[in-house]
Parts: C-alpha cells; structure tokens; sequence
C-alpha cells in the first residue's frame, strides 16, 4: 500500500502529512506494508504512475478536503476509487487487499481454464499441442515411460504435475488418452516455451 499525501500550501502539507504519517502507522501497526511517499518535488499524478508501475495494488490519497472529512482515497491499480474513513482505516485496508487478491485468483484461474483442455482424446490432445497457442491438456496417463517418450516426441509436450484432488477434472480419465490402457492417474501435458 502506498500512501500518498496531496497539498498545495505550506499549512496544507503540515496538516496533510499529519495525517498520513497516522494512517501509515495504522496500517504497520495492522502488519501491513506500506510506504508514505511524501516527496515534495514530484505531483501526485507522477507518484501515482510510479507506484502503479511498480505494482503496488492500493494507493490511499490524502488531501486537505480528504482530512476535514477524516477520511482517505482509496485507489485501486486494477481501477476504481471510494473514500474511506480514518477511523478503521486498517480493517478497510485489509478488506479491500482480500478482495484484490480473490478477484486477481479468480481472473488467474478463468484464464488457466480458457486455455486448458480437459477429458482430452488422443485426437483432441494433438490438434490442441499442434496448435501451438500454449495451454494446458488434462488427460488421462497409464504411468508408461514408453507412452510419455511417445508423446514427447510427437508433440514435444511433457507431464507437469499429477493434479492433487482439488485440481483434477470433475470426470476423471479411467484409460490413458494415448494408448488406451488403464489409466493410474490423470496427468496436466504442457509444451515448453
């Protein structure tokens, strides 16, 4: 979290940087990481683009208006603005980092399954690798290190991991997806890139 304070005049700065030097003890007080970014020589609109480059999820504006009211901005990176009061500003922070982090998790995990195929056929599983767009195919896999060096050659793809439960397919594979046989477990083939 960054925090950054806005003023125009001298007495503005004082009360203003007050202000933020209190949240951002707050905030540690909470464990949260954060840093105050009180450079006088740069706007604010110069802070902002830096810290949004480097990443940083949240940014809590302060300005002169922002402490009459005893309340922040709080900017997210991904976009969107809300005030938030002074009082419990760590617990708002917090909340709203969860809801980043969740909403990130869950944009990471459609964005796995666009790009993943599941239940995969021998045939589906080479039009998928011939593809070439990357991605993952969840298949069913005998255990054969002659089926794996098969399927290596063919397609240049390798096992990456044998899912735990919470990562399979709601179906899981019985028969290996390329020689037919029983299948021990259902295996996640990707090419390298």
């Amino acid at each position: 979290v960054v925090i950054v304070p806005i003023w125009k005049s001298d007495a503005e700065q004082e009360t203003v940087l007050r202000t933020a030097v209190s949240v951002r003890d707050d905030l540690e007080k909470a464990g949260i990481r954060v840093k105050l970014d009180g450079r006088p020589e740069l706007k604010p609109g110069a802070k902002y683009f830096e810290w949004e480059a480097k990443g940083v999820p949240l940014r809590l504006e302060i300005g002169p208006r922002d402490v009459a009211a005893a309340q922040v901005m709080t900017a997210r990176r991904a976009g969107g603005k809300a005030p938030a009061k002074v009082e419990g500003i760590a617990r708002t922070v917090l909340a709203v980092l969860d809801e980043i982090q969740a909403a990130l998790f869950q944009a990471a995990k459609e964005r796995r399954e666009a790009h993943s195929i599941r239940g995969a056929t021998k045939a589906q599983f080479l039009e998928f690798m011939k593809a070439g767009g990357g991605g993952f195919a969840y298949g069913g896999f005998c255990g054969s290190p002659i089926c794996e060096a098969e399927i290596k050659r063919e397609t240049a793809a390798t096992v990456r991991v044998l899912p735990d439960e919470e990562f399979r397919s709601p179906q899981v594979p019985r028969t290996c997806m390329w020689c037919g046989k029983p299948s021990i477990a259902e295996a996640v083939w990707a090419q390298a890139y």
